[in-house]
């Protein structure tokens, strides 16, 4: 695989990190791990050995979180959350992440129809405000239609 030139498997981790955010189809929160430090991991590729955390990772944070309606759960543990609210949070994180690439597997998956449209109209505005890239597998065609730029459909 080969990112902005180069081959990913000679890449050290944290450069991969910042290049790109990768929400899988399902994940797994540490136990006991509290919405805003979830998100938060996010920042990690961002971190230096001497630079911890900054007025620019908390801003980011802060964004991610209130973009995808999740600030007010901040406090709450992963572990406590619907499915809906649990899939917000990891987009919360991978937005987080500032990456230039965004790869999406189901990211609609838990959420009614309310949240997946304000999902979607983001991750539009964030392809056309801010030149991110934004991949992304859903299996409603409609919604696919009327997102995407480009589409590759696959014959089960």
């Amino acid at each position: 695989v080969i990112l902005d030139g180069h081959d990913i498997a000679t890449m050290h981790t944290k450069d991969v990190a910042r290049r790109l955010g990768l929400l899988p189809q399902t994940s797994i929160a540490p136990e006991g791990i509290t919405v805003a430090d979830l998100v938060s991991r996010g920042r990690f590729p961002h971190q230096k050995v001497f630079r911890q955390w900054s007025r620019d990772d908390a801003a980011a944070v802060a964004d991610a979180m209130r973009h995808t309606g999740v600030t007010e759960l901040s406090a709450r543990l992963v572990d406590e959350l619907s499915g809906g609210q649990r899939q917000r949070v990891w987009v919360a994180m991978v937005l987080a992440q500032q990456t230039p690439l965004i790869l999406l597997d189901e990211p609609t998956t838990y959420l009614d129809i309310a949240h997946q449209v304000e999902l979607l109209d983001l991750f539009a505005m964030l392809n056309r405000e801010h030149g991110r890239t934004v991949v992304a597998v859903l299996h409603d065609l409609n919604q696919a239609c009327r997102y995407a730029d480009e589409l590759i459909v696959m014959k089960a």
